[in-house]
């Protein structure tokens, strides 16, 4: 029976609560510079404080694959992916972008392109890189464009509060709505660290229609060279 499932999915092990460099937070897909272009977002790490952002990397490629997966036939599998890994040490990151191309695995266990076509787009984070009429990266720490309340939610689900972190000092207060006109946004001013690719629409889409699904994932790097 087909249906629609809304859901919001976090941290899901303490491993991911402790590593926050493997957490997805969110997802964005938005119109690009002109009508032909669309931008996509994976951010990751949130929530980064003012005074942690300076320090604060990607996973290294010998850790982790960050994964842009595109669907254009509407079966809910990947017929494309863009790759991202990072390499060098603090102050020195480097982001390299594979894709779009077929990927040579769908599902969770995937292998890092190679030579299967699609762009390539290489250089420092915190740079606009690619060209304007291609694909353009950006890789670095941006403001967290997530709104929530988080006391507000950890008052309805206390047992999803972590155990470390900035989000682990949040007080529990009664279970009551706030009044009129004082709604928190928890996370404003505070940042992730954020891939944005911009690119040519046609470039995701298989030429019958303009609709496609993207979702991001990131991938442990496991003995063998597979992630």
């Amino acid at each position: 029976m087909a249906g629609v499932v809304v859901a919001s999915d976090h941290q899901d092990t303490a491993f991911v609560e402790f590593n926050p460099r493997y957490d997805v937070n969110d997802v964005y897909a938005f119109p690009g510079s002109s009508p032909d272009r669309v931008a996509l977002v994976l951010g990751t790490s949130s929530p980064l404080t003012p005074a942690g952002t300076p320090t604060a990397r990607f996973g290294d490629e010998s850790q982790i694959l960050y994964q842009l997966k595109i669907d254009n036939t509407g079966d809910a599998r990947e017929d494309l992916v863009l790759q991202v890994t990072f390499t060098g040490g603090p102050g020195a990151q480097r982001v390299h972008v594979r894709g779009p191309a077929k990927p040579r695995q769908v599902g969770t266990a995937n292998t890092l392109l190679r030579s299967e076509g699609g762009r390539e787009v290489e250089g420092p984070v915190n740079q606009v890189l690619g060209s304007a009429d291609g694909m353009q990266v950006f890789a670095g720490p941006r403001d967290d464009p997530f709104f929530i309340d988080l006391e507000a939610f950890f008052r309805i689900l206390p047992d999803r509060k972590p155990e470390s972190g900035p989000l682990s000092t949040i007080t529990q207060g009664p279970l009551t709505f706030r009044p009129a006109g004082s709604a928190v946004d928890f996370v404003r001013g505070l940042n992730d660290l954020a891939i944005v690719i911009e690119l040519p629409l046609k470039e995701l889409t298989n030429g019958q229609q303009q609709r496609f699904g993207v979702w991001g994932t990131t991938s442990r790097a496991r003995t063998g060279g597979a992630s």
